[in-house]
């Protein structure tokens, strides 16, 4: 047996229960992105360096970028998690589903 009717039960729910947190960690990966742009206009503005390349550079080695690195990082695998278990509940209840219409297919 692939997978039991409690199984599939535990599944759905985990849907059901899991798209508030999931769209709460597709705001904060949104807002993670935009705040590490910010943070490198910011570093980027207050540069004393004289040219493009060198006020770049002074902003993605500035502390806040590489913080700012980190945190778009973590939300986006927090994301990638939600999604890769939302799709194996996913993936669960269909497995369940054609198990069901092969049972349903022999005992005919």
């Amino acid at each position: 047996m692939i997978a039991s009717d409690e199984d599939v039960e535990r599944a759905l729910s985990f849907l059901r229960d899991s798209a508030g947190e999931l769209g709460e960690a597709r705001a904060r990966a949104i807002k993670a992105g935009h705040w590490l742009k910010h943070v490198e206009a910011l570093e980027y503005k207050a540069s004393d360096a004289r040219n493009e390349a060198g006020r770049k550079a002074d902003a993605r080695t500035s502390e806040r970028y590489i913080e700012a690195i980190y945190e778009d990082a973590d939300a986006a695998g927090e994301l990638a998690k939600l999604y890769a278990l939302r799709e194996a509940a996913a993936a669960k209840i269909e497995a369940w589903r054609s198990q069901s219409a092969n049972y349903r297919a022999m005992k005919l």
